[in-house]
């Protein structure tokens, strides 16, 4: 269940890069557990988006996932041990659609997608978000047990919610089904921006909170060199690969439980290239 509150957290904080022609530099600040100590530990999250290709930075979850869609890929790469993978952006769909489950959207066995009508509902909230006046809606739809999701949105921000479906539809590789405009849709209809996304696990143990708040959105030129692949970084297996065979090593069937976290981008957790 740790992992599907991260997935959903990661998905929900990839919607914080402009779809426009301009380029721009995204800063969050990410609240996340210590894997060991379940206490929140904080990070800055910067993400890079010009035209067609994004690229997510996470230093605490050590990983960083660039998506073009010019090229049809989405790599990953692990700076600490300098690795990486790579897949072709219709084959990571199947991480990203995954992710979606922290959103209340289900995956069905033909590729498109079961969403709930409303996907979002307000609350009436309000409160400052990073000195942002901001409303709350909560995800509605059958989300994994002991699971929640909300966002803050404030009109305050000179941009719509337009712009984060130009984010999921790079992270979903651009899907053609009809239900997926049903989904980016429901987005559309939201009126500001999301400045912070909050997913909430409740536990036998206590109540795990993972957020992530916008800190920045600066309008700047964005260099090539940023989305390349660095010099020096060895080529190892992407995460479906990894999953597929530790699946085959535990007899389990085809289509079980995930074992391994999906990549973290784009939308997704984190990924650690081996």
């Amino acid at each position: 269940m740790r992992v599907l509150v991260a997935i959903g957290i990661i998905v929900v904080g990839l919607l914080g890069a402009e779809g426009g022609r301009a380029g721009y530099l995204i800063e969050q600040e990410a609240v996340i557990p210590n894997p060991v100590t379940l206490q929140p530990t904080s990070t800055t999250v910067r993400t890079w988006h010009d035209g067609r290709r994004f690229k997510r930075e996470h230093p605490l979850r050590n990983e960083v996932v660039v998506i073009d869609l010019d090229k049809h890929e989405v790599v990953g790469l692990n700076p600490a041990a300098r690795t990486y993978w790579k897949l072709p952006a219709e084959r990571y769909r199947q991480l990203a659609l995954v992710s979606l489950l922290v959103l209340g959207v289900t995956p069905k066995p033909d590729g498109s997608v079961d969403v709930p009508d409303p996907l979002f509902v307000p609350t009436g909230a309000h409160k400052l978000v990073a000195g942002r006046d901001a409303y709350q809606v909560k995800v509605e739809g059958k989300l994994p047990e002991g699971v929640q999701t909300e966002l803050w949105l404030s009109e305050v921000i000179p941009l719509t919610t337009e712009v984060l479906v130009d984010q999921l539809r790079m992270a979903l590789g651009d899907p053609k089904h009809p239900s997926f405009q049903q989904f980016f849709g429901q987005w559309r209809a939201l009126k500001g921006y999301p400045v912070q996304s909050v997913t909430t696990l409740t536990t036998p143990l206590g109540r795990i909170v993972t957020s992530e708040t916008l800190l920045s959105i600066r309008e700047q030129a964005i260099d090539p060199s940023v989305f390349a692949l660095p010099r020096g970084y060895a080529l190892t297996d992407d995460p479906i690969t990894q999953m597929e065979r530790q699946l085959s090593s535990s007899g389990a069937a085809p289509g079980g439980p995930l074992k391994l976290r999906p990549p973290g981008a784009l939308p997704l957790p984190d990924s650690r290239a081996r």
